[in-house]
């Protein structure tokens, strides 16, 4: 595989995907493009849910938009809200990309939300409202996928966070030369 000329990185939250776009644009000397407003994560509920069905289609207009412009850029790694791969247009577009998801399991979720950069939700059920996002779109980020970084391990210690970051990153580069 050659080197591609961006990286779109997806995933649940919790899945580390600021730590690691950060991580590899460094790696790479490359530029992070943040275009995660992370809504579902501070309201606690699905972007449906949040701005109705046509809201929902005006969403996903926009994270197309977003798409359709890192596309045109090159040495960027584009953290990618949660949500993008429920919309058609975002998985078309996505189709031809370099796509890193970075998967989490529950569990993980739940202890990185507890104690690290990923706030607690304000929902009531935690682990359902977890689990419907996980059977939602676990198929689609593995079908935007041009690479996944089982994202399983976690820690409160800075240090051992950064190596677990370092070992996915090489695993990106890795992929490169395969």
């Amino acid at each position: 595989m050659s080197n591609p000329k961006r990286i779109f990185v997806v995933g649940h939250m919790g899945a580390g995907k600021a730590l690691f776009s950060e991580a590899l644009a460094k790696k790479l000397e490359w530029q992070v493009v943040d275009a995660n407003p992370s809504i579902e994560r501070y309201i606690g509920r699905q972007i449906q849910d949040i701005l109705g069905e046509q809201g929902e289609i005006a969403f996903n207009h926009c994270q197309a938009d977003i798409i359709s412009h890192c596309i045109g850029k090159e040495k960027v790694v584009v953290l990618l809200e949660e949500c993008v791969v429920s919309s058609d247009q975002c998985q078309k577009l996505l189709s031809s990309e370099f796509v890193v998801y970075l998967k989490v399991s529950i569990p993980t979720q739940r202890s990185r939300m507890k104690n690290g950069r990923t706030p607690s939700l304000p929902v009531d059920d935690m682990k359902s409202f977890l689990e419907k996002q996980h059977h939602e779109r676990d198929a689609l980020y593995e079908k935007v996928a041009t690479l996944i970084i089982e994202s399983l391990d976690y820690s409160d210690k800075i240090s051992k966070s950064n190596k677990i970051i370092e070992e996915d990153v090489y695993k990106v580069m890795k992929s490169f030369k395969e």
